[in-house]
């Protein structure tokens, strides 16, 4: 949709359809998943309004960060970009890497990342982009990875992101520009998104989204998107599968989300071995192997880098479980509430509203 918005400053068709703009404004809402505003509606009644079937997509595969904004950042699919997910074992250091937050020396953003940004495609024609976010963003590996080129605009309150919208509304310059917003995911992820606090927090971004949109000038449009929902899960849901994976020997490291797991193997013969140690907790997932997922489309066209990062079996939880090996997840990750990585619906199903086209 990033790459639309490019389209359309151009005058050019675009997959969306959108029509020529001279400032086009993409707002993408971590963690608002179609069905979060469906089943919150009385909190944000201006954005459920927006809603109906030509307004709702689908996030890709996995439904998590690192792989859905990279994919919106340069239009490719996880397995051109190579952000394939959320932790991943880099086979080459023989370390793992949190590809949202754990850059290091060693994981060049324009090697890890090499293809050409919608940032950087704009900024080769001549326009303007703009990253509205808060200022730990603006030197990070991941923002270096997928925004590369972009103007970034330190904004740390959304008062402060939209009223820099409203001075890029209400320009002269044409220009793109993505304005993100990470609190209702944060929330979500400690406290989850059925309680008060989380629909509290809806309510007041849905009226400021709403007084945004209603004063956006004639030649700007707006597009509302998020880049997953969430699941809400509870402690008798965790599974923690630490004895299952270490039955064969055979597995090196578990990456992945808690909704996914990603089994690298140090014997990609082990796989049939692994699956059957995990039987006893099959009612909790669906056990995929990679080259399947691959072959059916999963990560769109592969490349060699990304298949390198990629697991050879992946656990995909059902209904609300969650999956855990407690040697490779972080002990906050068990006191989640909102998870998201698999293949539900409230964790896949994604807003895609478009204002002023």
């Amino acid at each position: 949709m990033f790459t639309s918005g490019l389209l359309s400053l151009q005058g050019l068709g675009n997959p969306l359809g959108l029509s020529q703009k001279q400032k086009v404004i993409v707002i993408l809402i971590d963690g608002l998943g179609a069905e979060q505003i469906i089943q919150r509606s009385g909190h944000a009644p201006w954005l459920n309004s927006q809603l109906d079937k030509k307004s709702i997509s689908v996030c890709g595969f996995p439904a998590t960060t690192s792989a859905n904004i990279a994919s919106f950042a340069t239009g490719d699919s996880p397995g051109q970009h190579g952000l394939v997910g959320h932790r991943v074992w880099d086979r080459r250091q023989d370390e793992q890497i949190n590809l949202l937050v754990g850059w290091n020396e060693r994981t060049d953003p324009q090697v890890w990342q090499p293809r050409e940004t919608v940032s950087e495609r704009a900024l080769s024609l001549g326009l303007q982009c703009n990253v509205v976010a808060a200022s730990e963003y603006r030197d990070s590996g991941y923002t270096e990875a997928t925004m590369r080129g972009a103007n970034f605009i330190a904004a740390n309150t959304w008062q402060e992101k939209f009223e820099a919208a409203k001075a890029i509304a209400n320009s002269k310059q044409q220009s793109l520009t993505y304005l993100y917003i990470p609190e209702l995911d944060k929330y979500g992820h400690q406290s989850g998104w059925s309680n008060s606090g989380w629909a509290a927090m809806l309510e007041e971004l849905d009226a400021m989204l709403r007084s945004f949109c209603d004063q956006i000038p004639k030649d700007t449009a707006v597009v509302i998107t998020a880049d997953h929902g969430m699941i809400e899960t509870s402690k008798p849901r965790q599974l923690i599968l630490d004895d299952c994976y270490e039955k064969s020997g055979s597995v090196q490291f578990v990456g992945g989300d808690t909704r996914v797991n990603y089994v690298y193997l140090d014997d990609s013969g082990a796989i049939d071995q692994v699956v059957a140690d995990l039987e006893p907790f099959s009612y909790a997932f669906d056990a995929v192997k990679t080259e399947e997922a691959i072959a059916a489309n999963w990560f769109g066209e592969v490349l060699q880098p990304a298949k390198d990062r990629l697991p050879e079996l992946m656990l995909l939880a059902k209904s609300d479980f969650t999956l855990y090996h407690s040697k490779y997840f972080k002990a906050r990750s068990f006191d989640m509430i909102a998870h998201h990585g698999s293949l539900s619906p409230a964790e896949i199903r994604v807003p895609l509203i478009q204002i002023g086209f």
